[in-house]
């Protein structure tokens, strides 16, 4: 009879076979016995030398696990990752970055001061919050030949001498705070502490910039009334004269002494003096385009001729605006000039309605379309004279 020999599982066997073994509480293992050491010290040694033989496998503990979330590895650096994403988890606004960049980018036009390095930047915000949000000039009654919509500017009280100087001082001095303080932002690590102050900055340059224009808006109005005549009308003149007194705004030294009304008045009146003479030398030469079409009737007392030629002409015009112009160019030359039967020359208004595009669209159209057919000009003469 054999003697039997009871046999102790190995932790694989208890695990297949649902012993559970009691935890030591020092190793945080199970207790096992003499043998069951042994038999778990063969296991090791046969795992060593598989895993000598065979290939190395990565380690996938919780410790070289990286941590996405943050961009930080197990050591707690930030190698690798994205710094955007590391400052939008610190200040937790995900449109820092992009405010950052678009304040690096945005230009910055300020005329500089000597005494802005010492002023005092708390007392400035301080005196424009107790500044009078109108001017305490004068203010008067609106002629009787300006529109409605623009009367109204000149209830908005003048800016006075001092008043100039004040908020021209502080525009310029917010100004040049905010593009110090630009010098400061580093796209990689955005601060949000410091885009929020030049955002301010600029915003409180812009409320200053905003009370000087509506409070000269109505010396573009004045200006205007003098130099519109029949080639640049009124409105014409009150939007393009806008744009000047807004680059004259930007561009005033208030430390000369001069008013800024002297120096905005020169600026409007050059503008408009630029944009009158360019009218006239656009008009000159759509209207030598169409004469030399329109205009070469013959000498002949004979109505029948006179009127059989017209028609003739008016054909040659038609033809060469078919061959050289497309649909929108045809259109625009047509109500321009009264090529149609029974209509009149119609304003770059009418048109720019008709089309549903800006007048100065319209006045582009116009010129590329004269270009065009004064090139097929001689080609109509040809055929004419043959």
């Amino acid at each position: 009879m054999k003697s039997r020999t009871a046999k102790v599982p190995t932790a694989a066997q208890n695990k297949r076979g649902g012993i559970a073994q009691p935890l030591s509480p020092a190793t945080g293992r199970g207790k096992v016995s003499g043998q069951s050491r042994s038999t778990a010290a063969r296991s090791a040694g046969s795992e060593t030398s598989k895993s000598s033989v065979g290939t190395a496998r990565a380690s996938t503990s919780r410790e070289d696990v990286p941590l996405p979330q943050y961009g930080l590895n197990a050591n707690g650096d930030d190698d690798g990752a994205p710094r955007s994403a590391i400052c939008i988890q610190a200040n937790g606004d995900s449109t820092l970055p992009a405010r950052v960049e678009r304040l690096m980018r945005q230009e910055i036009g300020f005329i500089h001061n000597r005494l802005f390095a010492r002023a005092n930047l708390l007392a400035a915000k301080a005196e424009f919050a107790e500044m009078s949000p109108i001017g305490a000039g004068r203010t008067r009654m609106a002629p009787p030949d300006v529109p409605a919509y623009f009367a109204e500017l000149y209830n908005t009280p003048l800016l006075t001498a001092d008043e100039e100087q004040k908020l021209f001082r502080l525009m310029n001095l917010f100004k040049s705070r905010a593009n110090a303080l630009r010098t400061r932002l580093d796209a990689a690590r955005p601060d949000g502490a410091l885009a929020e102050e030049i955002e301010e900055l600029l915003k409180l340059a812009g409320q200053v910039r905003e009370r000087i224009i509506r409070a000269n808006l109505r010396l573009v109005v004045s200006i205007a009334r003098r130099f519109a005549n029949e080639i640049c009308s009124f409105d014409d003149l009150v939007s393009d004269g806008n744009v000047a007194l807004l680059n004259a705004v930007e561009k005033f030294d208030f430390a000369r002494g001069f008013r800024f009304s002297t120096y905005a008045t020169h600026a409007v009146q050059r503008d408009f003096f630029r944009i009158i003479r360019k009218r006239r030398t656009e008009q000159s030469r759509c209207t030598l385009g169409i004469s030399e079409l329109l205009a070469n009737s013959p000498d002949d007392s004979d109505p029948v001729v006179i009127e059989s030629e017209k028609l003739r002409q008016a054909a040659a015009v038609k033809q060469l605006m078919e061959n050289e112009l497309n649909d929108r160019e045809q259109m625009v030359v047509s109500l321009r000039f009264g090529l149609q039967p029974g209509s009149q020359p119609a304003t770059l208004q009418v048109v720019a309605d008709v089309l549903q595009v800006s007048k100065e669209r319209v006045r582009q159209i116009e010129m590329r379309a004269i270009e065009k057919m004064q090139r097929g000009v001689g080609v109509v003469h040809l055929e004419a004279a043959g």
